[in-house]
């Protein structure tokens, strides 16, 4: 009987470990997506705005704002633990 009990923990223990690591790559491609889209945004943004103005700098201040505001994004969210 003491078996079995120790069997059904394992198990338990290697769902749990999935169910963790399952978690872990949905907030790795939440970050990833963060990084993507912050730049793809806020340069989709600045470019429009150079097409428009006529401008050269809006498009590259937009890819660097959108990846500043993602890594705070990131960081405010998956931030260190009090």
């Amino acid at each position: 009987m003491t078996d079995r009990i120790s069997a059904d923990r394992v198990l338990t223990g290697a769902e749990r470990s999935r169910a963790d690591n399952a978690a872990g790559e949905r907030e790795g491609y939440r970050a990833l997506s963060y990084v993507i889209a912050g730049p793809l945004a806020y340069g989709g943004l600045g470019w429009v705005g150079d097409h428009f103005l006529g401008t050269q700098f809006l498009l590259p201040l937009g890819l660097v704002l959108g990846l500043g505001l993602s890594v705070y994004m990131i960081i405010k969210r998956y931030g260190a633990v009090r």
